[in-house]
């Protein structure tokens, strides 16, 4: 079993920080995903769905603060070791290179700083719905907003998304970010592969086309909610 410092070395070189860009991203992805299927709910008959699976969430604390935990955990290594990536590949000045060695340097360079700023507007637009939805301090008026579902006064979350994307800037927001996410993810399923040494063309073929279809399902998943609010979908 490799030991303590063991670790930290290997988290020291280049590829054991593409490893934590690799790994981490795979778990954020993965709640990406969760998180979608939950907020697919809204589009359900009736808003008790959506408003039951808001409830089963808050009334599970001790597991949705272990879940969010490890998410900040694993959100806080995929910054360090991007950022981490992205000083590196700066500070190896192209000039010292042939031609063709500093096309290759300059044009990794700037795929990491482009990711850089994608994955930066994505952090902002987390931080900004964490406060709109979740801590609810971009509206006061969402924490007054209940209904009755199976007997009880729950939060209603149904109502609280509707009014939110009702404003079309932040409905606006959202979809720009949305759509940054995808290149974010498309950018990032290539690195991917180069992290885990994946050669074989044909399995490199299914991972693209894999990844394209992941990205496209989570855009137009999450896009949708904000469109079919604006287009009135739902009415308050």
């Amino acid at each position: 079993m490799a030991s303590n410092s063991e670790c930290f070395c290997f988290l020291r070189t280049s590829i054991g920080r593409k490893w934590v860009v690799a790994l981490s991203g795979i778990f954020l992805v993965g709640f990406v995903v969760v998180h979608m299927a939950g907020n697919m709910q809204m589009f359900s008959p009736t808003a008790d769905a959506i408003n039951r699976y808001g409830h089963l969430l808050k009334s599970n604390a001790l597991l949705l603060w272990a879940f969010r935990l490890a998410l900040l955990t694993a959100a806080a290594a995929h910054i360090w070791a991007a950022l981490s990536l992205a000083r590196e590949n700066r500070a190896a000045k192209p000039m010292s290179y042939a031609v063709r060695g500093r096309k290759s340097r300059l044009h990794v360079t700037l795929a990491s700083v482009t990711m850089v700023i994608s994955g930066t507007v994505i952090l902002g637009f987390v931080i900004f719905h964490l406060l709109h939805f979740t801590a609810q301090l971009v509206d006061r008026s969402y924490a007054s907003m209940e209904t009755m579902v199976d007997g009880k006064m729950v939060h209603d979350v149904h109502r609280m998304v509707v009014t939110g994307f009702s404003k079309p800037l932040i409905s606006g927001f959202y979809i720009l970010a949305m759509g940054i996410l995808f290149f974010h993810l498309r950018h990032g399923a290539a690195s991917l592969l180069q992290t885990f040494g994946i050669r074989d063309r044909n399995l490199a073929r299914v991972f693209d086309v894999g990844s394209w279809l992941l990205a496209v399902a989570l855009f137009l998943g999450f896009s949708s909610i904000p469109v079919a609010v604006l287009l009135g979908f739902w009415k308050l």
